[in-house]
C-alpha cells in the first residue's frame, strides 16, 4: 500500500521494500526507512508491443521490463538492458536491484542513480500509474515502424502510399503482392485468396463479414489464411491457434479510468486457426459476430498483477471485428450458418500439381523465390485506410433480382453489402465522399464495386444461400456430369471420377460428409437403396428441380443488366447525393468512349464529370483489363466474360438475363401447379416434362 509520509519540494516520498519485507510508520520513525525521492517528470510507458512489457530509461540505459509475477512484497520480471537480457529482477527489493546495477554500471555514482531511478519505476509499477499504451499509440508505432522502408514506389510515406491505392488496377497488384508474401509462393486460388483478403479489411467497415473455411486436412486453408494476412500490420490482425470461451479477456490492450481491462477488437480480424477446438470462444462471441452487440462484458474476480490482492473487474471486449475460422467440419448449427461465408479451398488436380512443382523448384533454386518488395507498402497502405461509412446508391437495384424466399436470405444480403462496402474501402482513394446537411460523411460505391463484389459473391453463395461447402458442391457437379455421360452414380463410380477428374478423397468422407450434405441440401435422392437378394449397389439420382439452384444465371450479370436499364433513371433519384460529392483523389482521365458514356446518362458539365467518372465508369471490366484478376475470375466458361470487359456494359441495354430467368421461373411454377393438381403419382414424369421444357428454352435462347 502507498504511504506518503512527507514533502520535499515537488518530490513525493514512499514506502518502499528493502531485504524484501515492507516498512510501516514505526521504522520511518526509528530513522531506518530507505526513501526514494520522486522525480514527477520521471515515466514508466506500458509497450506498444505487449500489455505485458514495460519502457522507462536511466540515464543512457533503455530499461525494457516484462512481467513475469507477483506476490505479496514481490514484483518480478524479467529485464533488459540496452537490448542485452539481464535475467529476473524483483523491482521492489534493493538487492535485486543493485545486483544487476553492479553488472551493469562501472561507476559507482552511475550505480547509485541506476539503484534510485529503478526503484522508482518498481514503485509506478506496484502503483499501477505508468503510462497506458493506448490502441492509437499502437497504431503510430506500426505506422512509424513502416515510414521510410523501400518499395518500388519509393519509401514508404503518405505520398506513396497514395500512388500505390490510386493504381488503376489495384486487385491485380494486392494479388501479385500477396502470391509473393512468402518465400515459397502461394499458388493458384486468386477468387478465393481475394475474397478473405477482403474478409480481412472489412474489419474497418460498419459491418465486418465472418468466414468459415472448410477443407480436409492438408486442403490449404491455414496457408491462404495466413497468406491473406500477409497484407496486413499486426495491430490490425489477432491469430488464435485455439482459445478457449473466456480466453480473450486476458489478452486486455487497456485499462480505463475505472480500473476495468479494456480489449479494443473493433478494426481488427480474428483468425481461429482450429475452430473445432474453440467452439465455446466461438458460441460466445455470437453477439459481436452476429452484429447485436459491439460490447461484452465479463465481471470476474481476478488476482491483481501488480499488488497481489484478489479484485472483482470488469473485462470489456469492445467493438465489432471480423472473423475468419478455420475447419475440417461442415457447418451443422443453422445459427452459425447464418452468420458466415462458407469457403472451400481450391483442390484440384491443376492446383495440387502447381503446389508440388513449387516446392521443387524452390528447394532446388530458392534464389528465383523472394519476398515481393512491396510487402510492406501493402501492410501500411491498408494501416492508412480510413474507416468510412459507405452509401450504395445502387443498392435498390438488386431488388428485382435477390433471393428472399426465407428469413437467411436476410443475412445474405447482409453479406453481399459487405463485400461490396470492402471493396469500396479499398479504393477509397479512387471514390467520391459525400457529405450530407448533419455533417455525417459517406463514401460512395462504384457500379464497379458491386459488380465486381457480386462476382465474387457468386463464387461462395451458393455456399452461404444453400449451405453447400465448395467441396461438396464440386462433387454435386462432377455427379451432374457423371449423369450427362450416363454413369450410375455409386459411391465406387462417383469415387472413380473424382479422382480423374477432380480431387481425390476418402470413401469415409464421400458417404459421411459430401452425399448427406446434398441430400440435406436438396440437390440428389437416393435412386436404389442396395442390397437385399439382387445383391445391387446403393445409387443416387439428380434432384431435377433443383438443378438450377442459382436459377442458372450469377448475380452479377443481373446487376449489370438492372444498372443498364436504370442508369439515367437513378442518377436523377440520387442527384440530392451525387451534387454533393466532392471528387475522388486519384481520379483517372476520361478515355475513348469515356465521355460519350458519361453523357449518355445525363452528365452535361466538367465538373459533374469529375465526380460521375468515379460512380459510373469502369477501371477493371474494359479492353485493358482483359487477361487480369477478374478476368480470370469470371473465368473462360462464362457466356457473360465478353459482354462485361468491353467497357460499356453497364451503360448498353442488350441483356437477357431477367427474361429468360423469368422465363424459366415461370416453367417451373407451371410444372410444380400442374403437378399438384393433376392426379399422376409418376414423380420422374414431372421432372421429365420439366427438363424437357427447360431445354427447350435454352436451345430458344442459343
Amino acid at each position: 500500500m502507498k504511504q506518503t509520509y512527507g514533502h520535499i519540494d515537488t518530490y513525493i516520498i514512499y514506502c518502499v521494500y528493502v531485504n524484501d519485507r515492507s516498512f510501516d510508520q514505526d521504522d520511518y520513525n526509528g530513522g531506518r526507512l530507505v526513501v526514494v525521492a520522486m522525480n514527477p517528470d520521471f515515466q514508466v510507458h506500458q509497450s506498444t508491443d505487449s500489455s505485458s512489457d514495460f519502457l522507462f530509461e536511466i540515464g543512457d540505459y533503455d530499461i525494457r521490463l516484462t512481467f513475469l509475477s507477483s506476490t505479496k512484497g514481490r514484483m518480478e520480471f524479467s529485464a533488459e538492458v540496452d537490448g542485452e537480457p539481464q535475467g529476473k529482477v524483483n523491482v521492489l527489493s534493493q538487492h535485486s536491484i543493485a545486483r544487476m546495477a553492479k553488472a551493469v554500471c562501472d561507476d559507482k555514482d552511475d550505480i547509485e542513480n541506476f539503484k534510485q531511478t529503478f526503484l522508482k519505476a518498481g514503485v509506478i509499477l506496484r502503483e499501477g500509474t505508468y503510462v497506458v499504451a493506448t490502441v492509437a499509440d499502437k497504431k503510430e508505432a506500426e505506422i512509424e515502424s513502416l515510414t521510410g522502408e523501400s518499395s518500388t514506389y519509393g519509401d514508404i510515406d503518405e505520398h506513396t502510399i497514395k500512388s500505390f491505392l490510386g493504381q488503376r488496377h489495384l486487385l491485380d497488384k494486392i494479388n501479385e503482392i500477396l502470391h509473393e508474401s512468402r518465400e515459397t509462393p502461394f499458388v493458384g486460388d486468386d477468387a478465393n485468396l481475394l475474397l478473405t483478403f477482403l474478409v480481412f479489411l472489412s474489419c474497418k467497415t460498419d459491418n465486418p463479414l465472418n468466414l468459415e473455411m472448410i477443407g480436409q486436412s492438408s486442403s490449404g486453408k491455414t496457408y491462404m489464411t495466413l497468406t491473406a494476412r500477409n497484407g496486413f500490420p499486426k495491430s490490425m490482425i489477432m491469430v488464435l491457434a485455439g482459445a478457449s470461451k473466456e480466453a480473450l479477456k486476458y489478452d486486455y490492450d487497456e485499462v480505463d479510468e475505472d480500473g476495468n481491462f479494456i480489449v479494443n477488437v473493433d478494426g481488427r480480424c480474428i483468425v481461429v486457426l482450429e475452430k473445432d477446438e474453440s467452439f465455446a470462444f466461438i458460441r460466445k462471441m455470437k453477439p459481436i459476430m452476429s452484429g447485436d452487440d459491439d460490447e461484452l462484458v465479463w465481471k470476474t474476480p481476478i488476482k491483481n498483477e501488480l499488488s497481489g490482492e484478489i479484485e472483482t473487474r470488469d473485462f470489456i471486449i469492445r467493438g465489432r471485428p471480423s472473423f475468419i475460422t478455420l475447419t475440417t467440419r461442415n457447418p451443422s448449427e443453422e445459427e452459425q450458418i447464418t452468420r458466415q461465408l462458407i469457403m472451400t479451398p481450391d483442390t484440384t488436380v491443376e492446383k495440387v500439381g502447381s503446389v508440388v512443382k513449387n516446392a521443387l523448384l524452390a528447394k532446388a533454386r530458392p534464389e528465383q523465390f523472394t519476398v515481393h518488395p512491396d510487402l510492406k507498402m501493402l501492410q501500411a497502405a491498408m494501416l492508412s485506410l480510413k474507416r468510412h461509412r459507405v452509401r450504395n446508391i445502387f443498392a435498390p437495384l438488386m431488388v428485382d433480382f435477390f433471393p428472399a424466399r426465407n428469413a437467411q436470405h436476410q443475412r445474405d444480403i447482409g453479406k453481399v453489402l459487405s463485400i461490396i462496402d470492402a471493396v469500396t474501402l479499398l479504393h477509397q482513394h479512387q471514390r467520391v465522399v459525400q457529405t450530407d446537411e448533419n455533417g455525417n460523411e459517406f463514401l460512395l460505391s462504384s457500379v464497379e464495386d458491386n459488380v465486381i463484389g457480386l462476382l465474387l459473391c457468386d463464387l461462395v453463395l451458393r455456399a452461404s444461400l444453400s449451405g453447400v461447402p465448395d467441396d461438396s458442391w464440386t462433387v454435386y457437379q462432377q455427379m451432374n456430369a457423371m449423369s450427362e455421360a450416363k454413369r450410375p452414380l455409386t459411391e465406387d463410380n462417383i469415387l472413380q471420377w473424382l479422382g480423374l477428374h477432380a480431387f481425390t478423397i476418402t470413401k469415409n468422407a464421400l458417404k459421411e460428409k459430401h452425399l448427406p450434405t446434398l441430400e440435406d441440401a436438396g440437390l440428389i435422392e437416393v435412386a436404389r437403396r442396395g442390397g437385399g437378394r439382387g445383391g445391387g449397389k446403393k445409387s443416387y439420382k439428380l434432384v431435377k428441380a433443383r438443378e438450377g439452384l442459382m436459377d442458372d444465371y450469377a448475380l452479377a450479370p443481373l446487376f449489370v443488366e438492372a444498372a443498364s436499364n436504370n442508369l439515367s433513371t437513378l442518377t436523377q433519384e440520387f442527384s440530392d447525393v451525387i451534387s454533393k460529392a466532392e471528387p475522388a483523389i486519384s481520379a483517372f482521365a476520361l478515355k475513348g468512349q469515356d465521355t460519350s458514356l458519361l453523357r449518355s446518362i445525363g452528365c452535361i458539365s466538367k465538373d459533374q464529370a469529375k465526380v460521375w467518372r468515379s460512380l459510373f465508369l469502369p477501371s477493371y471490366l474494359r479492353p485493358t483489363g482483359k487477361g487480369n484478376l477478374l478476368w480470370d475470375i469470371v473465368g473462360k466458361d462464362s457466356k457473360h466474360r465478353p459482354a462485361l470487359f468491353k467497357g460499356d456494359a453497364w451503360f448498353s441495354a442488350k441483356h437477357s438475363a431477367t427474361a429468360a430467368l423469368e422465363k424459366r421461373r415461370e416453367v417451373k411454377e407451371a410444372i410444380k401447379t400442374a403437378s399438384q393438381s393433376a392426379e399422376l403419382e409418376d414423380d420422374d414424369l414431372w421432372e421429365a416434362m420439366m427438363e424437357a421444357q427447360l431445354n427447350r428454352l435454352d436451345e430458344e435462347g442459343a
